[in-house]
């Protein structure tokens, strides 16, 4: 079948197989009364990924996930860590706050929850290989991974459009396109974390933003936790739970999190990763409420710490790894990591500031949010959803711009406010991106795909009780664009062809 063809066709089975967004921003009220769906970009084919590094990944989560729970518990470590980056990046400071009133106070969580995405890419040169694998980690999300049942989605849409370009039954690609039961799993997850609570009429909170368009994700993730679970999950938007709010957030004697007269047993954030999403010290004072709570936290501000490029440069330092976790494990995901470098107006930071001044091509600069945040602009669902699958609007600082950024921030201690990370030059594949109206435009470009892996953690009293993979996505963009461009529209769901 012409390639044309395909494509029309791979647009209405994305819509009427719900991998769908909202076409823009919406507030929560505006959705709820009149949805207004279309499709994210996604690629129109899957991407070849070896078999046996998918394998590798998904045999490395439990380890990983196990990692950052503990490394979460130790907080003397955390705040150590990011002492220096609380010092110029006050979104940070903030997050360290809370744990150090927590602390102060006694607080003391029976159960702690993640659901976490580890994030690769595979690394094409042969000089950068080690005996492990051929994968290099970028980060490991620990708060509002996102994206898991579109993608599963995805996965099914590219049997369909591979069966229809070579004219065969899709079930004959079950080996090289696994659909992995991302929605599934986390949804385990999340009532495996709802039951340690104790409370059958208690409900799960999902916190969002004022104004989403990744809707449709979430609600597939509801339905999930209903259907197979028969737990309620309550949207809520994180503006509403402030001091003032229609739905504020309270504490009964008992340290109960009540949230719109209900008791919530599990708060679970698809929002407040990003310093935008903090307009007033209400939501800061509303984020303590969470951590003063009984309400089982996904994820607490200890683990949503974890998550900083500096606590992923640290653990790469010699041995730190080692602190946290023992065995195989360790010297696995340590094949992983990629060489990172503090920025700190030291010596060593002079040294790391230096490299990327001489050889910019060659390191990103990263802020330590995950993904770098989000801005609210007036973009087109293509471009909207392509910042929705990064989080990179004012993110990380690529090629060029890295040593001008350096040389700028060359006596200011903003500077300790970035990590440097050593620059993945990953495989380049040939694919069709497909989004709203760009079907005239249709045409083979070069893309670089990330492939990411969930993992679920539940430890309660000091025994984990679930520590789970529950699937994996690939996201793809154009290859010659660094990843500040996504907001012009250059990203797109994707899936691996495995070989």
């Amino acid at each position: 079948m012409d390639v044309r063809d395909v494509a029309l066709k791979a647009q209405y089975y994305a819509l009427s197989h719900g991998i769908l967004v909202q076409e823009r921003l919406m507030t929560e009220a505006e959705s709820n009364s009149q949805p207004k769906p279309s499709f994210p970009p996604f690629t129109l084919f899957p991407s070849p990924f070896p078999s046996c590094e998918l394998t590798f990944l998904k045999s490395i989560q439990p380890q990983i996930s196990e990692l950052y729970d503990n490394v979460s518990r130790d907080h003397n470590f955390l705040k150590n860590a990011l002492r220096s980056v609380a010092e110029t990046d006050e979104f940070t400071r903030r997050l360290v706050d809370i744990l150090e009133t927590v602390d102060r106070e006694g607080v003391s969580k029976e159960t702690s929850f993640g659901l976490l995405r580890s994030d690769y890419m595979l690394e094409s040169r042969p000089e950068a290989w080690n005996t492990v694998t051929k994968m290099k980690q970028t980060e490991v999300n620990t708060i509002a991974a996102s994206t898991a049942c579109l993608s599963e989605r995805v996965s099914r849409l590219h049997r369909y459009t591979v069966s229809l370009r070579d004219g065969i039954r899709d079930d004959r690609y079950a080996k090289e396109l696994p659909t992995p039961s991302n929605g599934k799993g986390l949804a385990e997850a999340l009532a495996v974390a709802w039951k340690q609570y104790g409370s059958s009429s208690a409900v799960i909170v999902m916190l969002v933003g004022n104004s989403e368009n990744n809707v449709f994700d979430m609600y597939h993730l509801d339905t999930e936790l209903w259907l197979n679970h028969g737990i309620k999950m309550v949207r809520v938007a994180f503006d509403d739970t402030i001091v003032g709010g229609s739905k504020e957030a309270k504490l009964r004697e008992d340290k109960a999190l009540i949230i719109d007269g209900h008791d919530v047993a599990v708060t679970y954030f698809r929002t407040a990763y990003s310093p935008e999403h903090y307009p007033s010290g209400k939501y800061w004072d509303v984020r303590l409420l969470f951590e003063r709570s009984r309400s089982i936290q996904c994820p607490s501000v200890a683990l949503h710490l974890t998550g900083t490029k500096r606590v992923q440069q640290e653990l790469g330092r010699l041995g730190v790894l080692e602190m946290f976790l023992s065995g195989d494990g360790a010297e696995q995901i340590r094949a992983t990591f990629l060489n990172m470098y503090a920025l700190d107006q030291t010596l060593e930071g002079d040294d790391a500031a230096a490299k990327g001044i001489a050889e910019p091509l060659n390191y990103v600069l990263k802020p330590q949010r995950e993904g770098g945040g989000m801005g609210v602009v007036s973009v087109s669902v293509f471009e909207l959803w392509c910042c929705t699958l990064f989080y990179l609007l004012g993110s990380n600082v690529y090629f060029d711009d890295v040593r001008e950024k350096l040389i700028e921030l060359q006596d200011s201690n903003e500077r300790s406010s970035y990590s440097m990370q050593e620059r993945i030059f990953p495989l380049i594949t040939t694919n069709y991106f497909i989004c709203p109206g760009n079907l005239d435009e249709l045409k083979p470009i070069e893309v670089v795909n990330e492939m990411g892996i969930f993992g679920a953690f539940v430890r309660t009293r000091g025994e984990v009780i679930l520590n789970s993979v529950p699937g994996h996505y690939m996201r793809c963009k154009k290859a010659d664009m660094g990843e500040g461009s996504m907001l012009l529209g250059y990203a797109a769901c994707g899936s691996p062809w495995l070989h």
